[in-house]
């Protein structure tokens, strides 16, 4: 045993907190040492000492004025509870304000995305398949059109279709 160890353990021998075992290696460790026999020596001195000085019965009144700081301390003081919570929920916060500002730069932004020509035309109300109707009817138009002026042609220069 080391005599710091044995130092601690005269302490606790001396408010009686030392169990059996520990007290037989505490008196083997002090046989063999003459420093700890030393510290022991003085440490029993001084409790005797305080113990002759000291008596073990409270001061008169004591009981009184113990009630008393403890209805001191019971009353209730609203800033020191809120110094209480707020100290309690400080680092709750700090880590709501950490975990949303870790949020906002991992997690994709929500931009609003360009709608195409046709989603514009269904928010309208309008078909999108009108304007593809019109380019189809324009082409038959077209294609009238020059059968119209092929066969003037034919017409004109006399010209008829052969069939083989």
């Amino acid at each position: 045993m080391k005599c710091r160890k044995a130092e601690r353990w005269v302490l606790r021998s001396l408010d009686g907190v030392l169990k059996k075992e520990e007290r037989r290696e505490l008196e083997r460790h002090i046989s063999s040492c003459p420093l700890c026999q030393q510290r022991e020596k003085e440490y029993r001195s001084i409790f005797d000492v305080l113990k002759k000085e000291f008596p073990s019965e409270p001061l008169p009144y004591f009981w009184e004025r113990l009630q008393v700081k403890i209805k001191e301390r019971k009353e209730f003081a609203p800033w020191l509870l809120w110094k209480e919570w707020s100290l309690k929920a400080l680092p709750f916060f700090l880590a709501l304000i950490v975990l949303f500002v870790a949020a906002m730069l991992f997690l994709p932004s929500w931009k609003q995305e360009e709608l195409s020509q046709s989603e514009i035309l269904l928010l309208q109300n309008v078909n999108p398949l009108q304007e593809t109707r019109t380019l189809f009817e324009e082409e038959e138009l077209e294609n009238r059109s020059m059968m119209l002026i092929f066969t003037a042609m034919e017409e004109k220069n006399n010209i008829g279709r052969y069939l083989p």
